[in-house]
């Protein structure tokens, strides 16, 4: 497998389906990635003093308000404050946003697109389990285990792209260095950029270094061709209520 022409595919496929509108002395940007509507997701680019301004127009948090999922308890907050600092991006009201220089937009794009996936999926949660964020349950199932860990961990990729990891676990004597994403919804788009976001990192880590996604099939089972992706690209898939069977991999 050509891992750079995996990479180069991956972002000649992001210039070829993105298109950009003026509107208002800015710049609206369609993307291909999806939210849970099948929407395009949309950002906006407005110049400012010292560079632009990009945001998501107060989309993504006034969309799940829409659909009932309230960001109105200490633990959602503080979890919704963890996801935006780990990217770089403010909040003003339901508006998502960062600062950016010319210089530094492409990077800064990637990160609020990242943000915005990621609230979108934190938040979607059963109406079994309201009260409680799959991370959550993640972290806690690592606590109870005691998998010794890393939260929040960011790492750059050949491409120069930084790229997010919920857990990493440092190497031991008898397991190398594993990395970590829990993903809430398992759709096609979130593996895609799970797939690009290893396959762009591992190179610069330590060639032994494993990757693993823990998904929630607590609502809805996980699709066999996901699993398969995974497989492809030597990404441990883990569903959640398979858990148990993977903890060796984890605590050791």
């Amino acid at each position: 497998m050509n891992c750079q022409q995996l990479v180069n595919e991956y972002v000649d496929w992001l210039r070829n389906k993105i298109t950009v509108a003026d509107v208002k002395g800015g710049c609206e940007i369609t993307t291909p990635f999806l939210d849970r509507h099948n929407d395009h997701i949309q950002i906006f680019v407005v110049p400012t003093n010292s560079g632009v301004r990009i945001t998501d127009d107060s989309y993504t948090i006034s969309d799940l308000k829409a659909c009932g999922c309230q960001i109105d308890t200490p633990n959602r907050q503080r979890i919704l404050e963890t996801i935006l600092n780990g990217f770089g991006v403010r909040r003003n009201g339901d508006e998502l946003y960062i600062e950016a220089s010319m210089k530094s937009f492409p990077e800064k794009k990637h990160s609020l697109l990242q943000a915005m996936l990621a609230v979108n999926d934190m938040f979607m949660t059963s109406k079994q389990r309201v009260a409680t964020l799959f991370l959550e349950d993640v972290a806690q199932f690592l606590d109870q285990n005691d998998v010794r860990y890393l939260e929040n961990v960011e790492f750059t990729g050949k491409s120069g792209f930084t790229h997010r990891f919920d857990f990493a676990i440092p190497k031991s004597k008898v397991q190398p260095e594993r990395l970590i994403r829990a993903v809430n919804n398992v759709t096609k788009d979130a593996a895609t950029s799970l797939l690009f976001a290893w396959t762009d990192t591992r190179e610069q880590r330590s060639p032994d270094s494993q990757f693993l996604v823990l998904l929630n099939d607590s609502e809805k089972e996980v699709k066999h061709d996901l699993l398969s992706a995974f497989q492809e690209y030597h990404v441990i898939a883990v569903p959640w209520s398979r858990r148990m069977q993977h903890i060796h991999e984890l605590a050791a």
